[in-house]
C-alpha cells in the first residue's frame, strides 16, 4: 500500500467554477480533499494506492500525473477554460503520514 499526496497550482485565470469541478473530478476519481474529516489546504488531495506486478513509485507517480490531467480535462470538456501550472506529487510505501499539528488561534467572541 502507498500514500500519495498530490498538490497542484491553477492559472490564475482559472475561474472559481472550474476550481470546484476540478477538486470534485479528482475526488470521484478516489481521491480524497479531507484527512480525519479536516479539510486539507486548497488544491491539495491524497489517495491510498497499490501497485500492480512489476510497478513501483515511478508507474504510481505517473499514474498520479495523468489522473490530474485527465481530470482538468474533463473540467475543460464543460466548457469551462482550465490550465494546471504545475503539481507535486509524493508516493510513500512506508512512514507516517497526516495533517501538521498546528496551534489553533482562539475563537471570537
Amino acid at each position: 500500500m502507498f500514500i500519495a499526496t498530490m498538490s497542484y497550482e491553477l492559472h490564475p485565470t482559472t475561474s472559481s467554477d472550474a476550481r470546484k469541478l476540478l477538486r470534485a473530478e479528482l475526488v470521484g476519481r478516489r481521491w480524497n480533499d479531507r484527512y480525519d474529516s479536516a479539510p486539507l489546504p486548497s488544491n491539495t488531495v491524497w489517495i491510498k494506492r497499490t501497485a500492480g506486478p512489476g510497478e513501483n513509485t515511478n508507474h504510481l507517480h505517473a499514474a498520479c500525473s495523468s489522473e490530474l490531467l485527465a481530470a482538468a480535462a474533463a473540467v475543460a470538456r464543460r466548457g469551462l477554460p482550465i490550465r494546471v501550472v504545475r503539481a507535486w506529487i509524493h508516493v510513500s510505501g512506508a512512514g507516517t503520514f497526516g495533517a501538521a499539528l498546528l496551534p489553533r488561534e482562539p475563537e471570537a467572541t
